[in-house]
């Protein structure tokens, strides 16, 4: 039979467990504002019964229960929930960076208000045009020099914000980075306290809330995958690469890029770059190295462009004071020599040539039959890559060979100046490797560069230019008017009227002239009332200038500011997507982890009552035993 004292144990099991109860309550109701935490719940069990059956056991009616126990206390959590939560927290992060850097470059752009690049170039067009009306009028003169001001400072400034927006990006990469490898060390102690507690038989569920809380936070910042299937440590993966595995962490890196003007690259201890995937970091990266760059690279093609067709037509027109050969705009090329040498690796010594345009000596015309064979080669785009060849046969014309130069991903821009002379630009390279605005390499097969255009000396592989060649300027057969060298880098940040223009506005070539002793440059004024310059520069308002894109300035303005209200249109529409699906799941986690006050308070009644009816139970055999105690008394 059963001991006498056997019903005080009963009472005294109910009173553990139901004060367990109550305590898990409260902690429940403690953290119901605590970020992470899930609620608990604690599960009760029968104690082993008596007897349990065997052949030796006491012969009695049954099992006699001996009372309650926490079994354990439950951490309610779907795992499936949490795993797509990081999954599309990764989106989330990803378009949130995108979408906020993307308005910021349209307020730069300042997009339909006043003032902008667009509303200021109309204005520098418009005072070309005065000047054109009456080339002798000193103040359409100083007009055309102070609207310039303000465009080459427009341009400066627009060049200036998205430069810090850039360096903005860059320096929040590197807190990104810092805080990936924090959370990295910080689960992998916690894993460690984790192993530790579960070794000793615990199940440490505040420890689990805080872990999966960093992960979470993880996951909103680099595209992650966090394995459990070995119970004696937690593994979190970006891409294939182990971030964390159990109690060791691997950090990475942010290394600053040569080939991309020193910005940060992330990669692991062994160099390798990190794939980032989705998440904030990745947004950042694509913000900093596609936004934001292209929109840099944008102002700068068309600051370069517009100073590049104003001088090159400027120059070979006259001032009212007979001056000619002046630019209008500054140029500040990258080499301080004469013929192009320059140091492209900065090891102190010259190993190229910089040169940005080169024009032939033959006039010509874009109906002009080639009427011979061969192929034009300009390099590869890509370090290591293919050369990038363009064909021409007998039956071309010259536009034929035009069209395809620029439909090319050779780099270089193919047009007939003013001079009705076939010109070679480079524009910015598809690869960080080559220098922006730089002639890299130009080879003929044939004839068509040699003898038809006058451009090159000599066919093949022994008359071909490469940057890599110090001196290769002399392969050009051309005069050094007809040969531009490469700009410092961000035109857009250095453009400026020429001080010549400035000191004096008779400069500003209006009126063109002869070329009386066939050098291919005019060098006799047609007069003082002539205005065919100013005429020929107010007129590349209306012109493809911006030959990459067959766009006139205009358009191209037009067509940058539609592309990043575009990216930024998509960005916010991904975001809201994402935006809401995260929210969607985190209200479903908590309908199921949350912590439901009227639930609490529910159960804190039950175990109170619980506790209390275990308490008199106590109370009650404590009554019998001492009946029973003072029975003989």
């Amino acid at each position: 039979m059963l001991s006498t004292f056997s019903g005080i144990e009963i009472g005294k099991k109910g009173l553990i467990a139901n004060n367990a109860g109550l305590e898990v309550t409260g902690h429940n109701l403690s953290n119901i504002e605590t970020e992470g935490y899930s609620r608990q719940k604690v599960n009760l069990t029968t104690f082993i019964p008596i007897y349990e059956p065997s052949a030796n056991r006491v012969e009695t009616p049954g099992q006699y229960g001996t009372g309650v126990v926490v079994e354990d206390i439950q951490r309610v959590r779907d795992q499936a929930i949490d795993d797509r939560i990081n999954f599309e927290k990764g989106g989330l992060g990803f378009w949130d960076m995108k979408q906020q850097f993307l308005h910021l470059i349209e307020m730069v752009h300042n997009e339909p208000n006043r003032p902008n690049i667009r509303t200021v170039m109309d204005e520098y067009w418009e005072s070309w045009q005065k000047v054109a009306s009456d080339p002798t009028e000193r103040a359409s003169r100083e007009e055309l020099v102070q609207r310039t001001k303000l465009l080459s400072e427009t341009f400066k400034h627009t060049y200036e914000s998205l430069s810090d927006l850039r360096k903005n990006a860059n320096n929040l990469i590197d807190q990104r980075i810092n805080d990936i490898n924090h959370m990295a060390r910080e689960i992998a102690s916690l894993n460690t306290q984790i192993v530790k507690s579960e070794t000793m038989g615990d199940k440490p569920n505040d420890l689990y809330d805080k872990r999966d809380l960093l992960v979470e936070k993880l996951s909103k910042i680099v595209d992650i995958r966090v394995e459990r299937n070995n119970k004696h440590e937690l593994i979190v993966y970006i891409d294939s690469e182990n971030l964390v595995q159990g109690d060791i962490s691997h950090e990475i890196s942010g290394v600053g890029n040569p080939a991309n003007e020193g910005y940060l690259d992330a990669v692991w201890d062994d160099g390798r770059k990190v794939k980032l995937g989705t998440g904030e970091l990745a947004g950042l990266f694509s913000a900093r190295d596609d936004d934001l760059k292209s929109a840099i690279q944008n102002i700068d093609s068309l600051a370069i462009n517009l100073t590049d067709a104003t001088n090159e037509i400027h120059r070979d027109g006259f001032g009212l004071n007979l001056s000619t050969n002046n630019d209008f705009f500054k140029t500040l090329p990258i080499s301080p020599y004469a013929n192009g040498n320059y140091d492209f690796n900065n090891t102190g010594q010259v190993n190229g040539t910089a040169l940005f345009k080169v024009s032939g000596t033959e006039k010509i015309n874009e109906s002009t039959v080639i009427g011979s064979s061969g192929t034009i080669n300009f390099g590869p785009s890509d370090v290591n890559g293919p050369d990038i060849t363009i064909d021409y046969k007998p039956g071309d014309k010259v536009k034929d060979v035009m069209d395809r130069i620029n439909q090319s991903d050779a780099g270089v821009v193919a047009y007939l100046n003013h001079r009705n002379e076939l010109t070679f630009k480079a524009r910015y390279p598809h690869s960080d490797n080559y220098p922006a605005f730089t002639l890299r390499h130009i080879e003929d097969s044939g004839n068509f560069l040699v003898g038809i255009t006058g451009m090159l000396s000599a066919s093949g592989n022994t008359g071909a230019f490469d940057f890599h060649t110090i001196g290769d300027i002399v392969k050009f057969n051309v005069p050094a008017f007809n040969i531009s060298l490469t700009p410092e880098k961000h035109p857009s940040a250095w453009i400026n009227i020429d001080d010549k223009i400035t000191a004096n506005p008779d400069n500003i070539a209006a009126s063109s002239g002869l070329d009386t002793t066939g050098s291919g440059k005019p060098d006799k004024m047609n007069g003082i009332s002539d205005n065919r310059t100013a005429l020929a520069i107010a007129g590349l308002r209306q012109k493809p200038v911006m030959f990459e894109t067959h766009s006139t300035m205009g358009d191209f303005l037009k067509w940058m500011i539609g592309d990043i209200g575009t990216r930024s249109e998509s960005a916010k529409i991904n975001m809201d997507k994402n935006g809401a699906v995260v929210n969607s799941l985190v209200n479903l986690r908590q309908e199921i982890s949350g912590v439901n006050i009227d639930e609490e308070l529910t159960k804190m009644l039950m175990f109170q009552h619980g506790y209390n009816a275990s308490a008199r139970l106590v109370s009650t055999v404590d009554r019998m035993l001492d009946t029973l105690i003072h029975m003989g008394a």
